[in-house]
């Protein structure tokens, strides 16, 4: 009110001097003027009041912030309802690592605009998958379907000019669904077992924002969020957390088109157009935007190594280790070699924190970071985070996970400890374990530039040159850091003084051309589809060369015996023999190399678990053979005939007998009593490999592969019933010399339960040992993060098998044969042998008399 009469006042002495029409005439004139300037008042005074106590930062827009209060206010301009944003949330700290280390994402980074109207601001999630080709007729009904669906709405509180306030305490502070680190449940998870995150009550009084940053084109938040766990134990459970709101590029990046041949993560978008019969499907590679500098392109294009004009900058945390830092920045840097290839040099770059900037935060999305996270979780992750309109790869991190170092010791020394006497430590000196972190590190790299696993990489090697000096000196074990292939468990006593190699290269042959392949930029492009006969080019410059080849992962289950994790070589029974041939050399020197006197025998028992998990993997690389499938990646015009190639019979059969006879023999070596006793454990500690090995002879996908591949070549792949009479006929063998082991009886008792239960004829209860129905699932090995990106993987679940009336029938009739050999055999037999067979013959008569 005292404002309006000094306005009163003002006009009086303004019109004063005027005559009562020019006085009446300004006045009129004057009348919106004056009300503008009342309203500008009113509203400053609404901004004022907002914002009052508050610290004003400018940046992307301004942000205020009221520490006392822990309230956040959003000042948003005209322009910040014109751009795009990406908004992560990232674990900062917290109290229990069981779902995320600090440093690690809680959600995949959301991509969002804002709206307005004249009461709220609005939080839009973008939907980036569909789009329309600009100008196409079709356009307006694409936009009324396609909305932008909204994440929250803001009431508008203040105005300052064109700018609106809005307060977003509540979105940051608080427990907001869509940015919170509470894990919501989903049927995928609960299929793998993951389904055990941390739940809880949010305790508000607990929590809300704590710090704030504004930059140029970033906001920077930071809260500490805090909940009461429920389930079996309860318990407080307290976050910080950090927020980061970022604009992204105006003048998006050129896409590149992905190609199932070259293993890149990607994003998919589904383009609407009139002028085609059909929805496309477009997929584009993920890779980081690096391009020469004006002044370079020229010289780029003619062939000459250029710089980047951003360099792609990784700052390793100041927690590792000064004797390990330096390690870490080596499997950076190796990266650069691959970059050469594609036109670029200095293209990555390793730096430590910064001690003196004030602004470094390894949180802030502007700065990849290779990050120490001090947990028990023995692993490493490459997640990237990216501009789903383009593939662009914004930001990328790398957890290190302390333990690794116990991963990493452990598979040097079951897989060479028989060859290199070094690896004989509980500790290993420093620049032996150098060198398996620096494939690690190299590794988790590869993944933050857009590389995915490559597990088909080492079956291009020969399992002989696994044992040459001068191959594996050039090629180390794999021709892809990206494949699972660790250490050369194929290498023998006195390969090493040989020379020959025992570790992975730091950068495979296969790795420098995925490289060149993706960022290789071509001058005169228009469209992504223009790139594709260079593209194709490349691939073809390759062609015929395994090395150059790109292997699927398989998930849940695997079935091409080519694209495996763990393995070495492209003969697993081969490479399986020599490194059994090599535990069995740990085995009898275990409690020697694991000797501390006066200690108890825990961490002897812990290499021996790291033993029996290595020959498990050795069993898990052969068992793909039986009903195996290879895949190969085909195209139109390229002259082959099929992507599927059935594995055949002779490799079949010798994978079956090579896994009857582990199964039969395998206590001999790997369970000595002399050892076993020591340790405490029970006699049957390995019995349930045995049925694993059953139930993988047995399983219906694998029967309905080997009777899909007899009918598609017959010629060259088994018969079903031909596989079965072998199969028969190898597992119920007669007793040598009237007698049966131990593990025989086991092996073949193994085998008829699993039949009787799969024969029809019995009632399946809970009990009941397993079925033959499902497929033989993967060992859980340590898989590095795919990121929540895109990925070409072989998912298989829900493979087909054969009906239940085919199955039984086949049970049924292999019981039948089992019954007529062990009804002559019995009367070979005596003592416990007999009681065996009167035994397994009563059962089947039993259920067959049901």
């Amino acid at each position: 009110m005292k404002n309006y009469y000094l306005y009163i006042m003002f006009a009086c002495v303004l019109f004063s001097g005027l005559s009562t029409q020019d006085a009446m005439a300004k006045k009129k004139k004057n009348t919106p003027a004056l009300a503008a300037v009342l309203q500008k008042d009113s509203v400053n005074a609404d901004y004022k009041k907002a914002t009052q106590g508050g610290k004003t930062m400018q940046g992307l827009f301004n942000v205020i912030y009221k520490s006392k209060e822990g309230k956040l206010l959003f000042e948003m301009p005209d322009s910040a309802f014109q751009c795009t944003y990406m908004l992560s949330s990232r674990v900062a700290a917290t109290s229990d690592t069981q779902d995320y280390v600090a440093g690690q994402m809680s959600t995949s980074p959301i991509l969002i605009c804002f709206t307005k109207d004249e009461r709220n601001v609005y939080l839009h999630k973008m939907q980036y998958m569909d789009m329309v080709v600009e100008g196409d007729p079709m356009a307006s009904s694409f936009q009324k379907n396609f909305l932008h669906p909204i994440l929250k709405a803001f009431k508008i509180t203040a105005t300052n000019g064109k700018n609106v306030v809005i307060d977003v305490t509540s979105f940051f502070g608080g427990n907001e669904k869509c940015i919170s680190p509470i894990k919501e449940s989903n049927p995928v998870s609960k299929l793998l077992g993951s389904d055990n995150g941390l739940k809880g009550t949010f305790v508000p009084d607990a929590s809300g924002i704590s710090e704030v940053k504004a930059f140029e084109k970033n906001i920077e938040i930071k809260s500490m969020l805090t909940y009461n766990t429920t389930g079996a134990i309860q318990k407080p459970y307290t976050l910080k957390m950090h927020r980061s709101l970022f604009v992204l590029p105006e003048d998006p990046m050129p896409r590149r088109l992905q190609d199932n041949r070259v293993g890149y993560f990607y994003s998919d978008q589904y383009v609407y157009s009139t002028n085609r019969d059909r929805i496309e499907d477009q997929t584009y590679i993920h890779r980081w935007r690096l391009e020469p500098r004006e002044e370079d392109r020229d010289r780029y294009f003619r062939g000459e190594l250029v710089e980047p004009a951003r360099p792609i900058v990784f700052y390793v945390d100041s927690a590792f280790p000064e004797k390990w830092r330096s390690t870490i920045k080596e499997g950076i840097m190796e990266w650069n070699r691959a970059f050469e290839k594609a036109g670029f040099k200095n293209a990555i770059l390793a730096k430590d924190y910064p001690k003196n900037d004030p602004n470094f935060d390894p949180d802030d999305m502007r700065y990849n970071c290779f990050k120490y996270a001090a947990t028990s979780t023995a692993n490493a992750m490459g997640p990237s985070y990216t501009d789903p309109r383009t593939g662009e790869i914004l930001a990328a991190d790398v957890i290190w996970y302390h333990n690794i170092v116990s991963l990493l010791h452990n598979w040097r020394f079951v897989q060479t400890g028989a060859v290199d006497k070094r690896v004989r430590a509980v500790t290993f000196d420093d620049d032996l374990m150098k060198e398996s972190m620096k494939y690690a590190a190299s590794h988790e790299v590869g993944h933050t530039l857009g590389l995915m696993h490559n597990m088909g990489a080492s079956y291009s090697f020969p399992v002989d040159s696994l044992r040459s000096p001068s191959f594996t000196q050039k090629y180390g074990t794999t021709p892809s850091i990206m494949d699972y292939a660790r250490n050369n468990y194929v290498a023998q006593p006195g390969d090493l003084e040989r020379g020959v190699k025992l570790t992975p290269p730091d950068l495979g042959v296969y790795d420098i051309h995925a490289i060149h392949w993706g960022y290789q930029l071509l001058p005169n492009i228009q469209k992504p589809e223009d790139e594709k006969p260079t593209l194709e080019a490349w691939i073809q410059e390759h062609a015929g060369d395994p090395m150059y080849e790109f292997g699927a992962q398989q998930v849940i289950a695997t079935i091409d015996p080519t694209d495996q994790t763990e393995d070495l070589g492209d003969d697993h029974i081969k490479a399986s023999d020599l490194g059994i041939a090599n535990l069995k050399v740990l085995m009898k020197n275990l409690l020697n190399w694991t000797m501390e006197k006066g200690e108890r025998y825990d961490e002897t028992e812990k290499v021996y678990r790291q033993v029996t998990t290595q020959y498990t993997r050795y069993i898990r690389h052969v068992i793909p053979y039986i009903g195996g499938i290879r895949f190969e990646e085909i195209r139109q015009g390229d002259g082959k005939a099929t992507g599927k190639h059935y594995i055949g019979k002779a490799k079949q059969r010798q994978a079956m007998k090579w896994l009857l006879s582990q199964a039969r023999t395998y206590n001999n070596w790997l369970t000595p009593s002399s050892i076993i006793s020591k340790l405490e454990l029970d006699m049957n500690v390995n019995d349930k490999l045995r049925t694993t090995i059953v139930n993988s002879l047995f399983s219906s996908p694998t029967l309905y592969r080997i009777k899909e591949g007899g009918e598609t070549n017959a010629a060259e792949c088994y018969q079903l019933d031909d596989y079965l009479n072998d199969l028969t006929n190898e597992l119920f063998k007669a007793p040598q010399g009237g007698k049966l082991s131990q593990a025989e009886q086991d092996l073949q008792g193994s085998a008829i339960t699993l039949m009787m239960n799969n024969s029809g004829l019995k009632a399946k209860t809970s009990s009941s040992s397993s079925s033959f129905a499902d497929e033989p699932m993967q060992e859980e090995d340590h898989w590095c993060s795919m990121t929540g990106d895109n990925n070409f993987v072989r998912i298989n679940l829900g493979t087909a098998s054969l009906t239940a009336s085919q199955l039984g029938a086949i049970m049924t009739g292999r019981l039948n044969r089992v019954l007529q050999k062990y009804r002559v055999y019995r009367n070979q037999s005596t003592g416990s042998t007999r009681d065996f067979y009167d035994y397994q013959i009563l059962q089947i008569e039993k259920l067959k008399n049901k």
